[in-house]
């Protein structure tokens, strides 16, 4: 189940229900709230269930293991290999099976079966493992203590509104707020999370779906004769407000969800394309991945403690095995290594003083140089994205190509040359600024707060919050047929 499902908004308001009668009841609630995330992950794969509920159960028991054994390290190693084992099977297989078809002349249909949809991965494995990942790791440093309960632990894993995307979560987000003295029984912040709701449905049905009916054309036709000459730069474009507009509208949805039922969880996306540069760039996308990677991964492979050779070294280590966690292909490795050389470029750049100069410009010629910053950071992304929205390494390269050389009768055509689409997006870009300008950048949760002291203003943001869910669905082009963008991942 999906929450763009129409099966989502029956389950919905029966879970509301049952959530709410057993407010006072706290074993009746933990088996609601767990027993209904597995129904929405089960619900179209029924044999999703027991494998999310294998990685809660080992997670869980090497938790207690790692906490009260003297090996310590030796039961870490088997939770993580166990996690990181089954996350190979079920995204690389696909791989190996064809690879060594290739090599060995094997029967190829087993590369055709792997290849084919009959292969599905389960949705969400990356984020439950990552979480399992986490909390195994945390455990073993100190930092919290093992949760005793299982089905609390089950709880903290596959919570329907952060399962399948995230934001990726830690036990002090989450799973420490899931005790007996510490479970909400009411909304953290109504307003707050309707809010984030109905943007997220209005992101993902109007934007970022209205945009993948106007490029996947071209992408899926990158290597035909029909599109020949066509530059390709405006889709790779629309591609990044795609992705960006797709995964931020996902983690609203949960987000706001969360906040519905009582938790608060952290932000994910942060204006991610007015970075000025490529470190600034993933402090502000998929930032509980950022924050993952860098703790459990660059961290302990050295980070910047052992000199720059060694930083170098372990952010492109750091930025391939990000790329590679995406799947099984040789142009996502290319994405995550183009990300770490971004990255490397970055390190070596604010090394200079030449950058230290330009640092320190204001006024216009600062301004001028802030957006240059901009303009670099968002071009160097949306070049990597050509080899994350293509994965066959030939079609990518072919999309890079096309950026630089096209025919000038083809510049804005097809779906890139779709002005209301432009227009659209710029509008709400527009209207987002000016919340932003309005509020002063301050955190929603800061907004919702300052509403509680105006009631005119407050009903005009509960209005402004229906009305906007409204016109997602009612502007929606076929929710149906365009699924999240990160379930692959």
């Amino acid at each position: 189940m999906t929450f763009v499902d129409s099966h989502f908004f029956a389950f919905l308001p029966v879970f509301i229900l049952l959530w709410w009668l057993t407010r006072n009841r706290y074993e009746l609630r933990v088996g609601v709230m767990l027993w209904s995330s597995l129904i929405f992950y089960g619900y179209r794969h029924w044999w999703f269930v027991p494998i999310i509920l294998a990685y809660a159960l080992v997670d869980w028991g090497a938790g207690l293991l790692i906490e009260r054994s003297t090996r310590k390290k030796l039961f870490l190693t088997l939770g993580i290999g166990f996690n990181l084992a089954a996350l190979s099977f079920w995204k690389y297989s696909p791989l190996l099976m064809k690879t060594t078809s290739e090599l060995f002349g094997w029967p190829s249909s087993m590369s055709a079966y792997a290849l084919s949809d009959g292969w599905i991965i389960p949705m969400g494995i990356s984020f439950y493992a990552f979480i399992g990942i986490a909390y195994m790791v945390d455990v073993y440093r100190g930092t919290i203590t093992a949760e005793r309960d299982l089905w609390r632990y089950a709880l903290f894993a596959s919570f329907f509104p952060h399962l399948v995307a995230g934001p990726i979560l830690r036990a002090k987000e989450f799973l420490w707020h899931l005790g007996p003295d510490a479970l909400p029984n009411r909304p953290l912040a109504a307003w707050e999370g309707t809010f984030l709701i109905a943007r997220g449905f209005f992101k993902k049905l109007v934007l970022a779906d209205g945009i993948a009916v106007a490029i996947d054309p071209f992408f899926s036709n990158i290597a035909d004769a029909s599109t020949a000459g066509v530059w390709s730069a405006p889709y790779v474009y629309l591609y990044a407000l795609q992705i960006y507009l797709d995964f931020s509208g996902y983690t609203d949805i949960g987000r706001g969800l969360g906040l519905w039922f009582g938790f608060r969880w952290p932000e994910n996306f942060n204006w991610p394309y007015l970075a000025t540069s490529a470190q600034d760039f993933w402090r502000r996308w998929h930032m509980t991945l950022s924050r993952f990677l860098r703790d459990y991964l660059y961290i302990p492979l050295g980070g910047n403690r052992h000199g720059l050779a060694r930083a170098i070294l372990a952010t492109m280590i750091t930025m391939l095995l990000g790329g590679i966690w995406h799947g099984a292909s040789w142009s996502f490795m290319i994405w995550g290594g183009l990300h770490g050389a971004f990255l490397v470029i970055n390190r070596l750049w604010a090394m200079t003083s030449l950058q230290a100069r330009l640092a320190r410009l204001t006024g216009p010629s600062g301004a001028i140089w802030h957006v240059v910053c901009i303009a670099l950071t968002f071009n160097a992304v949306c070049l990597a994205w050509c080899f994350f929205r293509l994965t066959d390494l030939s079609e990518s390269l072919e999309c890079v190509r096309r950026a630089f050389v096209f025919d000038a009768d083809k510049m804005l055509v097809g779906g890139s040359g779709d002005l209301s689409l432009w227009m659209m997006l710029a509008a709400y870009g527009l209207a987002s600024a000016a919340a932003a300008i309005a509020t002063r950048g301050a955190p929603l949760s800061d907004v919702g707060q300052m509403l509680d002291k105006e009631h005119f203003v407050r009903g005009a943001a509960w209005g402004g919050s229906l009305s906007l869910l409204v016109v997602a669905w009612a502007l929606a082009p076929d929710a149906q047929s365009v699924p999240f963008i990160y379930f692959q991942f």
